[in-house]
């Protein structure tokens, strides 16, 4: 084998290390970068730096986005990808279809931080929310809670979290 032929072989290699060490991340990621720059869409994504003084929670996503049921039925598989060894906290269901739910993640190894995935499909609109913090489930709502007077400013109209 020539050099380049070598060299080649090995781009190849790394590239595929990098796309199997991709996939260990969450599939609800996917939702969010799917479909947060859709038209009608509210991504919002907030850091430990923004929501330190106010929370344990170190990361926040957030989508809403008109009710689609395709989308939702994406959402709704890869929460379940997701949850292998989580727990259910509490899930509401409507006619056989998940409208509520709060999902704990499994703990990942060397970890000290929790996982949380909120879902909510009623009046209109589908709302999915990654929460990621060092607090134990018990403390999700008061966690979530705390958040409820923060607001952000994008393109000069203030949101509410």
């Amino acid at each position: 084998m020539d050099m380049t032929r070598k060299i080649f072989f090995l781009l190849i290699l790394f590239a595929s290390c990098g796309f199997a060490h991709a996939q260990k991340g969450l599939h609800v990621d996917v939702v969010f970068g799917d479909y947060g720059k859709q038209k009608g869409a509210v991504f919002i994504e907030l850091a430990k730096d923004v929501l330190g003084r106010h929370s344990r929670i170190n990361r926040y996503k957030s989508l809403t986005i008109p009710y689609d049921p395709e989308i939702i039925r994406t959402a709704l598989n890869a929460i379940r990808t997701d949850m292998k060894n989580g727990e259910i906290m509490m899930e509401s269901q409507k006619d056989g279809i998940t409208e509520t739910g709060y999902y704990h993640l499994a703990k990942r190894e060397n970890s000290e931080e929790e996982e949380y995935i909120l879902f909510s499909a009623k009046s209109k609109k589908m709302i999915l929310i990654y929460v990621r913090g060092a607090f134990p489930p018990s403390q999700l709502e008061k966690e979530i809670y705390k958040l409820q007077d923060l607001f952000i400013k994008v393109n000069n109209k203030r949101i509410k979290l």
